[in-house]
C-alpha cells in the first residue's frame, strides 16, 4: 500500500516502519507521474512485506525535492535505513520496476 506524505514530520516515522522504504517523487500536474502511480500501487502492494512506499508530491512539500535533489519527476528512490541505495527518473513497466527492487531489498 503506497502512503501519500502529508508533512515533513511523517517521514521520520514513516521511514523507520521497514528497512527500506520506496520514495515516489511526483507532481499532480505531471502526465508520467500519473501514468506511473498505480504502476507502483500496484507493485508496492504485491511486495508490501519488503518495503514501505511513499508518495511525495514536490508541489506540496518542495523542501523535499530539494533536500533530496529531486530534479525531474517521476523519480522512484530505494531507502535502506535512511540511506539512499540508488534511485530511478521516469517511467517503468511494471515487470522492470519488480525485477529493480527485488534486486535491491
Amino acid at each position: 500500500m503506497m502512503k501519500q506524505l502529508t508533512s515533513a514530520d511523517s517521514l521520520d516515522e514513516l521511514l523507520s516502519q521497514h528497512e527500506f522504504s520506496l520514495l515516489f517523487f511526483s507532481a499532480s500536474w505531471c502526465g508520467p507521474c500519473r501514468s506511473l502511480s498505480p504502476i507502483v500501487e500496484g507493485v508496492s502492494g504485491l511486495m508490501s512485506d519488503r518495503f514501505n512506499t511513499i508518495k511525495i508530491d514536490v508541489d506540496n512539500l518542495p523542501t523535499f525535492a530539494a533536500d533530496y535533489g529531486i530534479r525531474s519527476v517521476p523519480t522512484l528512490m530505494l531507502v535502506k535505513n535512511d540511506e539512499i541505495i540508488e534511485q530511478r527518473v521516469g517511467g517503468l513497466p511494471p515487470q522492470q520496476l519488480m525485477q529493480w527492487l527485488e534486486q535491491l531489498t
